[in-house]
């Protein structure tokens, strides 16, 4: 019998639902502090409001939080962490959207940033989101060193060697046919700000490098099956449940198109029993990551 996605409805994520309230409430929170603070022009501010405050699962803090857990972090002392990191998540997507990009015209159910403001706004929006992220993590109250090793990870992450480096190899289309580049893509354009999420929780829990490394590893595995599990919801998702059209990448060639979605899930699967066998040693400590992975597995949306 060919391995199917369960239906997000036939599991009870029951640690996950009861921690996810409190984490989007005080991401959404902190993000409209931070955000309500740039003053310089009024039109800037609410437009990123718009796009940092637009919905979203808030699936990175969440793994953040995960992976805190790892190390007995509160979600107090990684929420400006995890504020930098949605800011530097909503900036990608607002850029994402442009008619030079992608060219969309909703996100999460609602007209994009440039279409909601202008193309122009939209442009300096992602600039300002982004350039505040590490001034959120300069100016917190962790100590000079997390602060600064974490600020570096971030860029690392965010920079031409990760996420801004997926994109244009995504636009060039150098990567079309082959699955090693497209691997290389995703892991670049989607894994990389995952694995930092991750990898967040082990460096301020000051872990050793091997742990560390270990877990910004199950970062990248995870950033895989998201993106994978992307993919094939957009073969078959439609706009009302996606909140964005479907299909709308349907002249780039995804890992879907090269392996098929019968061995891609078998992919999906074969990656999250991986992930929870690394996991398998932290005990308890690891049930929340252990119902994200899940969910992320499963989800319709």
């Amino acid at each position: 019998m060919a391995p199917s996605l369960k239906p997000l409805t036939s599991l009870k994520f029951s640690l996950l639902e009861e921690r996810t309230k409190g984490v989007v409430d005080k991401v959404d929170n902190a993000l409209d502090v931070v955000i309500e603070k740039q003053f310089a022009s009024v039109q800037l501010r609410r437009a990123m409001q718009y796009a940092a405050l637009n919905g979203g699962k808030r699936f990175r803090p969440l793994l953040m939080m995960a992976a805190g857990d790892l190390f007995d972090i509160s979600f107090e002392t990684l929420l400006p962490v995890s504020t930098a990191a949605e800011l530097i998540h909503a900036y990608s997507l607002v850029h994402d959207d442009l008619p030079a990009m992608d060219n969309a015209d909703t996100r999460r159910g609602k007209p994009s940033c440039w279409r909601q403001f202008d193309e122009a706004t939209a442009i300096l929006v992602g600039d300002g989101l982004l350039t505040l992220a590490f001034e959120v993590i300069a100016s917190s109250s962790l100590s000079p060193a997390i602060a600064l090793e974490l600020v570096t990870k971030l860029a690392k992450a965010s920079g031409p060697n990760g996420m801004v480096g997926g994109q244009m190899l995504d636009m060039s289309q150098d990567h079309q046919g082959d699955l090693s580049l497209i691997t290389t893509l995703q892991r670049l354009k989607t894994g990389e700000l995952i694995a930092f999420c991750c990898e967040a929780g082990a460096i301020m829990g000051t872990s050793d490098p091997f742990i560390k490394k270990q877990i910004k590893e199950v970062g990248y595995k995870i950033g895989l099956i998201y993106q994978m599990v992307d993919d094939l919801l957009d073969k078959k998702g439609e706009v009302n449940t996606l909140g964005k059209p479907s299909q709308q990448d349907g002249n780039k060639i995804t890992l879907v198109d090269k392996m098929g979605e019968e061995q891609t899930i078998q992919k999906i699967n074969d990656v999250k029993e991986n992930i929870f066998l690394v996991l398998k040693p932290f005990g308890p400590k690891a049930d929340l990551f252990r119902e994200i992975i899940t969910w992320a597995v499963e989800r319709k949306s």
